[in-house]
């Protein structure tokens, strides 16, 4: 029996301002199966693999009974890699939209980014330049 590898799999990650939803992921299998609905989301345990708090939730329903997962996978090894591939997409994501806003600086407002770009020009001596 052949299982799923990395190549197998794409995700995309769309950065969610939620208060406890950090993002929602998009898993691809082979370039045409989507699965809508895997979250990534603030917890208040550990992740035992991530070191975070974070949490990843496959796409589920509520039930009387509580919360039932639509997409579930069985080969525990698979599962993990999925995750963990779920959670790099993720960083990638937060570490991209951090460096956008982290160029765009809001003077205006009152939201103002640490990094100051200096647009002054130095004034440099060209004899001081070594070669």
């Amino acid at each position: 029996m052949s299982y799923l590898s990395r190549d197998d799999i794409r995700i995309q990650v769309k950065i969610i301002n939620s208060k406890n939803l950090l993002a929602r992921a998009t898993v691809i299998l082979f370039g045409f199966w989507e699965e809508h609905g895997w979250r990534v989301m603030k917890s208040t345990k550990m992740h035992p693999q991530f070191g975070e708090e974070i949490w990843i939730q496959a796409p589920s329903y509520k039930t009387i009974k509580g919360w039932k997962e639509i997409v579930f996978i069985n080969h525990r090894k698979t599962y993990d890699m999925v995750m963990e591939m779920i959670f790099d997409a993720y960083h990638m994501a937060r570490s991209k939209k951090e460096g956008i806003e982290g160029a765009q600086n809001h003077v205006d407002g009152e939201k103002t980014n640490e990094l100051v770009v200096n647009t002054e020009a130095e004034e440099v001596n060209p004899d001081d330049i070594p070669f």
